[in-house]
């Protein structure tokens, strides 16, 4: 783990090895409690805030249909979904806008049950999924019209360079479109940092950065037009509702046994480190951020 005396939580909990295999254990063995407990869109919801009581589902797929909007991408487009989970953002993106999307993830289990959820919802002409690692893809330069992030920046363990990748793999002219978790800002106190390199740890994430942070590599990398916002007011519901879903999983002792045993202790730790996470969006730890980008012509 890269730690120091002066920690400041906004570096790599581990090597690119030691966190690509995290990921595809932790994606991996999750992928039917991921799907049993959130459902297929495996990612924060959208709430407006005069409207909080909206089914936690529906809120999902419309942070899907608010990303799209938000990076105005454009109907038909060629995309890539880069950590693209069991295919809901790209099934979506297909059915809605007549995309043509290849989604990429380092999970085995993901891309099988992607590839099955496209078939079954009839746009398997318009999908594909494949095992590759979104920071060094095998795409020739200018491939796609957009590329598409959907909470799997905070994966990454070089933002650089997944970034730069983004770049490369787009058309003159093209969308970058991420939503992902935040920071704060670069000033945490200890306390803060341990709260997050707890959460870096049980789940599965490498580092996050804050919000002006991408618009700052972005701007460095030749991306123009770059936009950010806080979406944290509208998605903090989320984690009340995952701490409500996991209560019931981690205070039942004959559960907890029956799932270490099935899918191994750090499956018990993730489900208990989820209130943490709640915590971290009251303490003004973590926060939840989009930005667009356009790669210049």
């Amino acid at each position: 783990m890269n730690k120091t005396a002066s920690d400041t939580g906004l570096t790599p909990s581990g090597s690119v090895v030691e966190l690509h295999d995290a990921v595809r254990e932790h994606y991996d063995k999750l992928i039917d409690l991921y799907e049993q407990l959130w459902g297929e869109h495996i990612h924060h919801g959208y709430w407006d805030l005069d409207a909080p009581d909206v089914p936690r589902h529906q809120a999902q797929e419309r942070t899907t249909r608010e990303l799209a909007a938000f990076s105005r991408l454009p109907e038909g487009a060629r995309v890539l979904d880069a950590g693209c989970g069991i295919g809901a953002s790209a099934i979506w993106l297909a059915q809605q806008h007549g995309c043509r999307v290849e989604g990429i993830t380092l999970s085995e289990e993901q891309v099988a049950r992607a590839t099955e959820k496209a078939a079954a919802a009839g746009v398997a002409d318009r999908t594909g999924f494949r095992l590759l690692d979104a920071m060094a893809t095998d795409y020739p330069d200018g491939t796609f019209d957009a590329v598409w992030a959907m909470e799997s920046c905070e994966l990454m363990p070089d933002k650089k360079a997944f970034l730069a990748e983004c770049s490369r793999v787009l058309k003159p002219g093209g969308t970058l479109a991420v939503a992902t978790w935040c920071c704060r800002d670069d000033r945490l106190a200890p306390a803060e940092v341990r709260l997050l390199r707890r959460l870096y740890r049980d789940f599965a994430i490498a580092f996050v950065l804050p919000l002006d942070h991408y618009a700052e590599l972005c701007a460095e990398l030749g991306f123009t037009d770059v936009d950010t916002v806080d979406w944290t007011e509208h998605v903090r519901a989320t984690w009340k509702l995952s701490a409500d879903i996991v209560k019931p999983v981690v205070r039942d002792p004959r559960v907890v046994r029956d799932l270490i045993k099935a899918k191994g202790f750090n499956t018990f730790r993730f489900l208990n480190s989820v209130p943490l996470m709640k915590q971290a969006y009251d303490k003004n730890v973590m926060r939840y951020g989009v930005f667009r980008a356009t790669k210049p012509e």
